[in-house]
């Protein structure tokens, strides 16, 4: 299993979790990643995955972010994706059409409140 070296964890109020992606993510973390957003779902009510800072990120971690989103859904959670403007990261997003599907904010405070609803 992968270790997650690239990952921070923060919470800015109860219930909510923020998760910055830094570096790059891709089957190597798929695991990891699966497992760190399906633990903070379960214990929160609503997650934020930012990845405003992210090197790389390849459709194995798209595809976990849609998991995670189902999963927050499934549970009458909330989580929503936190973009920047890294060109490769927003644009394998953007290839991938997961925009139609996931809540998106492209600032904290947009997240944030995207979040609370």
């Amino acid at each position: 299993m992968s270790e997650l070296v690239d990952v921070a964890v923060h919470r800015p109020r109860d219930g909510t979790v923020v998760v910055e992606f830094t570096g790059e993510h891709d089957l190597l973390t798929r695991r990891a990643v699966r497992d760190l957003l399906e633990s903070l779902i379960e214990v929160n009510d609503s997650v934020v995955a930012d990845v405003s800072e992210a090197q790389f990120i390849d459709s194995s971690f798209v595809q976990t972010l849609l998991v995670a989103d189902r999963k927050a859904r499934t549970e009458g959670k909330r989580f929503v994706l936190q973009m920047g403007t890294t060109p490769i990261v927003r644009r394998a997003i953007e290839i991938s059409h997961v925009l139609v599907n996931l809540d998106h904010a492209s600032t904290r405070e947009e997240a944030l409140g995207l979040s609370e609803h």
